[in-house]
């Protein structure tokens, strides 16, 4: 399974695109980049209060992951999906440090659908990967079908894993385009042998509930 490495150069208004394997991209977070951009992006979050505005000026050096989507180039240069991998991106965000990454990691390590977890680049978050696919193990492979099936899979991902989970996730709408940034975790979760959740394919869209679930059904309670 190949995931998308996207960066951008701003100035150029340029964007080019990689693929790397699953595997080879946990081991590569294991430790930082020469230049050191997750380190220092860290350590300006550590000395900056909280919406005070601060931005890492390095920031575009590190590329955006696009875990769900292989893309590559059409002729014309346009990005365009060449395979879709059944990886529904979760987010927990808003943690206090590296000791609730690694309560967050252990809990979601729990569920054998759970193929990664590991610390986003603030050191503040925890970006879970669970695996999805279709009753016959394949995937959906038209634009369409994959963005419906993505949609309820988000859906089923956040009522299986948030009961586990000591902190709320961090709800959004869902697509097969999300990405995160490059980040670091010297101990990353991964399981490259986990077992897909079953998913039979949507046929339409799932209620506006679904991406707010009117904030967890209130926490959750």
């Amino acid at each position: 399974m190949r995931i998308t490495f996207i960066k951008e150069n701003r100035d150029a208004g340029t964007e080019s695109i990689s693929t790397c394997d699953t595997a080879a991209f946990i081991t590569r977070i294991k430790s930082e980049t020469k230049p050191g951009h997750v380190s220092a992006l860290r350590t300006m979050l550590e000395y900056t209060s909280h919406g005070s505005g601060g931005t890492y000026g390095h920031i575009d050096k590190l590329p955006r992951i696009c875990p769900a989507t292989e893309y590559g180039r059409s002729r014309e240069g346009e990005r365009r999906m060449k395979r879709y991998n059944g990886i529904v991106l979760l987010e927990v965000s808003g943690l206090s440090g590296m000791s609730e990454t690694e309560l967050v990691k252990e809990q979601a390590a729990l569920l054998p659908q759970t193929y990664a977890a590991f610390a986003g680049s603030s050191g503040r978050s925890v970006k879970i990967w669970a695996l999805f696919a279709l009753p016959n193990g394949k995937l959906p492979q038209r634009e369409e079908e994959i963005s419906l099936f993505h949609a309820h899979a988000y859906r089923m991902a956040v009522q299986c894993y948030q009961p586990l989970l000591p902190f709320p996730v961090t709800l959004k709408e869902p697509s097969p385009a999300d990405t995160f940034r490059m980040t670091l975790d010297e101990t990353p979760y991964f399981a490259p042998d986990a077992v897909p959740f079953c998913l039979e394919q949507p046929v339409t869209m799932p209620g506006e509930r679904t991406f707010n679930q009117r904030k967890l059904a209130e926490n959750n309670p």
